[in-house]
């Protein structure tokens, strides 16, 4: 349930983005904040949306009092309007609360390609959290000896699965863990420099990545084992294998400086390295299907409204449907609907999403369409929209459709002639009269008065040729 409300904000975060661009668009660029009502295994989110350019975005958020900074995330959507494509980044800077209680964040500033852009004073309510159990954690078979050397710490790549679905998209994190109970002193040897080389020896080929973009370890609180350890955590990204090629992950060296008791210039600092066991991800081939690779794969589900269900034929309404899961949205088709009979289909915007929530990466996929129905009676949505992917709790390919059903109520609209597009007069209100009674013009009963009599002259004529040759 806890996972489930924060997929939920994150979503919420991802609608906000959407609402926020267009504003954007229009006045001045903003700066925006996430939940202000959050856990101390939370964070305070602030964020601010662009427009994709060649040019690397330059930023600089605030330090806040009562929270620590830590690193920046980075999501993508494109939005599909008016014909065009219009592709945008959003980036979010993270604050761990330092304790439980009301902290009021006053005014700041950030700086964004060179402009200050400031936000309003607003109340961040933080209440305790409870320390979760890591599952990757306990997956990891450390031996004792590892962690009594170490005086329980270890150091550790993990992925939240072992044999995903080629397509299907598994998370990587390296973290470093620190029991509460460790009294040693332990300080990080230039991480800015052994960090960035152990992801380069980390980081799977033949993989589609999505970052999270941690720019500074995250800290939490787990538990291992009935223990409480300080997740140190600095690396996180979801990946999706392009085939069923193994996946190995290389053991990883992690060097930290322990400070040995003493005083004053007596102390000694030592390095210590700590091990990573390697890891092995084999991806699952697909079974045979035409749609293979070329569908997304993961778990989804439809969220769709409309605007009326009980409508009037020739009435406009508009018809929204959002795909949300954990796979690569990348992969949704466009999803046009073509015009028949009975409904006449106009798609006005597509937008895709992929933002960081909690530990994986939900893709996030709406389509807008305009509808007028055209003829009276019930109409199933299910008969134009439906979506097709790999269902990876089933196993097997799997379909999403609508479940609408609108109850269309008037007049065919088929029944009456549409002539509004035509400039000239000789068709002016001829649409207002009904197709159904139209009645024959003296010009159509002449004519077929003539032709009856030329078809009597012509057999008396065959008649009396045939009489004279007897």
């Amino acid at each position: 349930m806890r996972q489930l409300v924060q997929i939920f904000l994150g979503l919420w975060i991802v609608l906000g983005l959407s609402a926020n661009l267009r504003a954007q668009n229009r006045d001045a660029l903003t700066v925006q904040v996430g939940a202000k009502s959050i856990t101390t295994n939370d964070h305070l989110v602030i964020y601010f949306t662009l427009p994709v350019s060649d040019q690397q975005a330059v930023y600089h958020f605030p330090e806040l009092a009562n929270f620590k900074k830590l690193g920046v995330s980075r999501s993508k959507a494109s939005l599909f309007q008016n014909g065009q494509v219009v592709q945008t980044q959003t980036f979010s800077q993270y604050y761990q609360p330092s304790g439980v209680g009301s902290f009021a964040i006053p005014a700041q500033e950030v700086q964004i390609n060179g402009q200050i852009v400031a936000w309003d004073p607003f109340v961040v309510q933080v209440s305790e959290g409870v320390a979760e159990e890591t599952e990757e954690v306990k997956e990891i078979a450390i031996s004792e000896l590892s962690l009594s050397k170490n005086n329980g710490a270890f150091f550790l790549v993990s992925s939240n699965l072992r044999t995903p679905f080629v397509g299907q998209g598994f998370t990587i994190k390296m973290s470093f863990y620190v029991p509460e109970s460790n009294a040693s002193e332990m300080v990080f040897d230039r991480n800015d420099l052994q960090i960035p080389e152990l992801i380069q020896q980390l980081r799977p080929r033949n993989c589609w990545e999505e970052n999270f973009g941690l720019q500074a370890e995250r800290v939490l609180k787990v538990q291992f084992r009935g223990k409480k350890y300080t997740e140190y955590r600095f690396f996180q990204a979801s990946y999706f294998s392009l085939d069923n090629h193994v996946i190995r992950i290389p053991s990883l060296n992690f060097r930290v400086k322990q400070v040995l008791p003493g005083k004053g210039l007596e102390r000694q600092v030592r390095n210590n390295y700590f091990k990573s066991a390697p890891l092995v991800i084999i991806p699952k081939s697909l079974p045979v299907h035409p749609l293979a690779g070329k569908v997304p794969v993961g778990n989804f589900h439809l969220e769709e409204a409309v605007s009326k269900k009980a409508i009037q034929t020739g009435q406009p309404i508009t018809y929204q449907a959002s795909l949300v899961g954990d796979g690569n949205s990348i992969l949704w088709d466009a999803n046009e609907v073509e015009s028949d009979y009975f409904v006449d289909f106009s798609l006005v915007s597509t937008e895709r999403t992929v933002v960081p929530v909690r530990d994986q990466m939900i893709g996030y996929k709406t389509d807008l369409f305009t509808l007028v129905p055209e003829q009276p009676g019930q109409i199933s949505m299910g008969k134009y929209f439906k979506w097709v992917f790999f269902n990876t709790e089933k196993e097997r390919f799997d379909t999403l459709r609508s479940s609408l059903v609108l109850i269309v109520k008037g007049q065919p609209s088929d029944r009456f002639l549409q002539t509004k597009s035509e400039s000239g007069g000789v068709y002016q209100q001829i649409e207002k009269k009904d197709s159904l009674s139209v009645q024959w013009n003296r010009w159509i009963n002449w004519r077929q008065l003539v032709n009856f009599v030329i078809l009597m002259v012509i057999t008396t004529l065959l008649f009396l040729f045939w009489k004279a040759t007897k």
